[in-house]
């Protein structure tokens, strides 16, 4: 699994992460949207931008738990931004939070920051220039993968981050677990390769651990920083921080110094880079718009300004603090070598299947080719060539697939046997379809625009448009020979009423045609049952007259018989 991955039950065909991510590193499978990894340079904005937060981001959470539990010493990178990303009155809060959740060392980030200046400043000074900032490892992926051949400019100067993680393992022992914290998604792929960095967490991710421990930083008193404490590089995070570092102009005057915050600007401007590098001595390149205390780690919505103006508060008052202090360690190995990942060049997609791809959506023609942008892409035929690619699908084109929709369900109106009225607020008919105008012997040209009322009676329309609620039932139509089901309903959005009329006259003459039969069947039923009572009731009759009679000439025999016997006695 990637740095970023997608939660595909939460992922529905959006394409929003799509359209905001500026390398296209976003394969869409199946309906669901994925990282590819070697095009993804970790900005994380696809996380942040995601509307059903279907993109999870590798925790590190687990680790730095166990490494807590180990009884290891663990010392902490803490970056400057942690004053923008908690609200507290105080920074030293956050560090007794840290100390109470286990960490033994606490340290600020901004100490390897100011080396870190120290190192492109002296760069600028050998006269190779200009010099691109390496501060931002989002950055530095997109020059090693998608610029390659402007690496020779980018400062082979570790990040802060790994700067500061060789001093504090060189302070508290190789063996010391060093996590740092902070806003920055890319420094969790930055963390294998340094050497000096054990785990990264996200101040959302710290959020996390709080809550976990039931610790609210707010209600603790504040402690001390461990370490060497600097107040130069407190600003680092926001642009132009490491040019303020080290005394450097960041005027918009400033002829000789650049900086920019976000990618796509930063990308424009690498487009252009060797007609725009002349005269240029530091181009200071942050992957978010706003710099760090944009990142997607920060956690909360707190506005930009609101995160800015609390930095710049804290950047004052350390600076204010540390007026005088020179104690400096010795400077931590700063150098560092990158490494091209370009892209596999991609063999050239033929015009020929091109332009098959754009006719499964429609296009056959450049007027056809809409250029929205929903799919994710600038274009229909850039959209294309990621179809060839295997990045999109087709069914990715919004207009294509609504024109599908609605082409299916015209399809449906059309050839429906039901009759079908449409009308507006005033009942004047908008549209009938065949069938109705085969049942209710009209022509739509000729009825469209007049009262629905010249066709058939609209009482149960104009209830519908009083209570705007469906009205159902069986409903007869003498003039037409007909008799239907109906369904009248009013569709809000469009501020019409639309009235089905399926046609029932078979069933109603076959149901009337079996209740006459039943009815028949029952009647003739009721004389046999009447005529058989009456031949039982004969039949009773003379059974009994026969039998009354048989006793009266048995008891007659019987009593014979008695006497012939008492005379032979």
């Amino acid at each position: 699994m990637g740095l970023i991955s997608t939660i595909r039950t939460s992922c529905r065909d959006c394409y929003k992460c799509v359209r905001s991510c500026p390398v296209k590193a976003i394969r869409v499978t199946d309906g669901h949207a994925e990282v590819v990894d070697s095009r993804c340079i970790a900005d994380g904005r696809c996380v942040t931008i995601c509307p059903q937060n279907a993109k999870k981001i590798e925790s590190h959470i687990e680790r730095v738990q166990q490494f807590l539990d180990s009884g290891a010493s663990v010392a902490v990178s803490l970056a400057p931004s942690a004053a923008a990303a908690f609200e507290l009155k105080d920074v030293g809060q956050l560090v007794s939070g840290l100390r109470k959740l286990g960490f033994q060392y606490i340290e600020e980030t901004a100490e390897g920051a100011e080396w870190v200046a120290k190192e492109h400043l002296r760069l600028i000074g050998t006269g190779n220039l200009p010099v691109i900032t390496s501060c931002c490892p989002a950055v530095v992926n997109l020059l090693e993968i998608y610029y390659p051949d402007l690496l020779p400019y980018l400062a082979p100067v570790v990040s802060p981050m790994v700067a500061h993680g060789r001093i504090l393992k060189a302070r508290y022992g190789a063996a010391a677990k060093v996590v740092f914290i902070g806003p920055c998604i890319a420094k969790k792929g930055e963390e294998p390769r340094s050497g000096a960095i054990d785990a990264v967490l996200t101040f959302a991710e710290l959020a996390t651990l709080f809550e976990l421990a039931k610790l609210e930083p707010a209600r603790l008193e504040a402690d001390r920083f461990d370490g060497i404490r600097t107040g130069k590089a407190q600003a680092f995070p926001s642009p132009g921080g490491l040019a303020r570092t080290v005394a450097l102009s960041t005027d918009l005057m400033s002829q000789d110094i650049l900086s920019i915050d976000g990618l796509d600007e930063s990308i424009a401007f690498l487009e252009r880079f060797h007609e725009a590098k002349n005269g240029l001595k530091l181009i200071e390149l942050l992957a978010c718009r706003g710099g760090c205390l944009a990142g997607p780690g920060m956690g909360g919505d707190e506005s930009l300004f609101s995160r800015r103006e609390r930095l710049l508060k804290y950047a004052e008052q350390r600076r204010a603090e540390m007026e005088g202090d020179s104690a400096h360690p010795a400077s931590p190995l700063m150098a560092r070598r990158y490494t091209p990942k370009p892209l596999a060049i991609s063999a050239k997609v033929p015009e020929e299947e091109i332009n098959k791809i754009l006719a499964r959506t429609g296009k056959f023609k450049p007027e056809d080719e809409l250029n929205c942008g929903a799919c994710g892409y600038n274009s229909c035929r850039e959209k294309a060539v990621a179809i060839a690619n295997g990045m999109a699908e087709v069914d990715m084109c919004i207009p294509y697939m609504r024109a599908k929709a609605e082409s299916k369900a015209h399809l449906i109106c059309q050839m429906t046997p039901n009759a079908i009225f449409v009308v507006d607020q005033e009942l004047r008919i908008l549209e009938v379809n065949p069938a109705a105008e085969q049942r209710f012997v009209c022509r739509q040209e000729q009825v469209v625009g007049r009262k629905l009322s010249t066709i058939i009676d609209p009482q149960d329309f104009e209830r519908v448009l009083r209570t705007k609620e469906l009205v159902t039932g069986e409903v007869g139509f003498p003039n037409y020979g007909m008799v239907a089901w109906q369904a009248v309903f009013y569709v809000e959005k469009e501020g019409v009423l639309i009235g089905i009329f399926a046609d029932i006259t078979k069933e109603k003459q076959q149901k009337e045609r079996l209740d006459r039969v039943t009815e028949e069947t029952l009647e003739k039923a009721q004389e046999v049952i009447d005529k058989q009572m009456r031949v039982a009731q004969e039949i009773a009759g003379l059974l009994g007259e026969t039998t009354a009679e048989t006793k009266v000439q048995l008891t007659r025999l019987m009593k014979l018989i008695s006497n012939e016997e008492e005379k032979l006695r």
